[in-house]
């Protein structure tokens, strides 16, 4: 058995501290309560920039490994950018992966073919939400289907999504 802490890193989100939303929030919480029981974390951060200088960049804020990672900011395109350079780079890791929503589901296969344990937060039914266009649904009922394949477990935080899963 090893003596090494046990590691996670946490994709999907723009990072903590949280300034963005529920998913933010949550990374935040789960981190430093991961860190104060002996966990090495480490969460991804996104650093929109005009131009890229250093590609990845680590710091620390209570413990907790922040990887920055630069992209262009460019709208939705820097946020896969930055979804696919996450995983990437995760797939480098000896860590379990938590991915919080499945906006770049697209992208876990990588992460699963390089034998990374793989948590995902689903999120909502995003693809039935009239107020999305029909190719932006597309793209959320495609990335929902490859991350529900690709995870090793998925994780529901209401009943009706559990429901939805579970089919």
């Amino acid at each position: 058995m090893s003596d090494a802490p046990a590691s996670i890193l946490i994709l999907g989100t723009r990072g903590i501290p949280a300034a963005h939303g529920g998913f933010e929030t949550f990374a935040e919480k789960l981190a430093l309560f991961l860190v104060a029981r002996g966990w090495q974390v480490g969460v991804y951060c996104q650093k929109d920039v005009e131009r890229v200088g250093t590609r990845f960049g680590t710091r620390r804020w209570n413990g907790i490994e922040l990887i920055d990672v630069e992209v262009v900011d460019r709208g939705p395109v820097s946020t896969l950018e930055f979804d696919w350079l996450c995983v990437r780079h995760a797939a480098r890791s000896k860590a379990v992966c938590l991915v919080l929503g499945y906006n770049g589901g697209a992208f876990l296969p990588w992460l699963r073919l390089a034998g990374r344990p793989i948590l995902t937060n689903m999120d909502g039914i995003e693809w039935k939400r009239p107020k999305w266009s029909m190719p932006v649904r597309a793209w959320f009922w495609v990335n929902e289907w490859i991350a529900a394949w690709a995870s090793n477990r998925l994780v529901a935080d209401h009943p009706i999504i559990a429901d939805h899963l579970a089919t």
